[in-house]
């Protein structure tokens, strides 16, 4: 019988490795956005560079972030980087993660890490380890550590 391992809640170091994970990977995949919303301005425009500051551009950004964050949540509680880093989400209430949870999530998220992380080093204060993002979507954050394995023994098989 094996027993799951017990879940806690994550260090500093670990949430901050899977956001740099993660944003390496959204680097790639906004910049496959980026060429799809330049095409899509050629087509429309017909000019071959999009304006900075564009809202619309902005909006196309900030919308593709939300889709990799949120439907990676949704589908697997938790994105590439938090893989790596073995956290997922779970809800407070212990249902499915829904819209609304990672659509409060993400809003919270900037301000709690863009405030000098006041909103994640908030969770060493909180009796149960929640930062901003946690308590305004009713969600925590979860780390599942490495099981130690005990030595694997080999099965000679006999020679005939």
């Amino acid at each position: 019988m094996t027993t799951r391992p017990q879940t806690r809640a994550p260090g500093l170091i670990h949430m901050i490795g899977a956001l740099i994970y993660d944003w390496l990977i959204l680097i790639g995949v906004l910049m496959v956005a980026g060429f799809v919303a330049v095409g899509f301005n050629k087509l429309v425009t017909g000019q071959d560079a999009i304006a900075p500051g564009n809202p619309l551009f902005v909006l196309w950004n900030i919308g593709i972030i939300y889709l990799y964050f949120a439907g990676f949540w949704l589908t697997k509680r938790q994105t590439v980087g938090m893989r790596v880093w073995r956290l997922h989400i779970e809800s407070t209430n212990g249902r499915p993660l829904g819209w609304m949870h990672c659509t409060l999530r993400f809003l919270t998220a900037l301000p709690a890490w863009g405030l000098l992380l006041a909103g994640i080093l908030w969770r060493y204060t909180d009796r149960e380890r929640r930062s901003w993002q946690d308590r305004a979507s009713w969600t925590t954050l979860r780390h599942t550590p490495k099981v130690k394995s005990g030595k694997s023994v080999r099965q000679n098989k006999p020679s005939a």
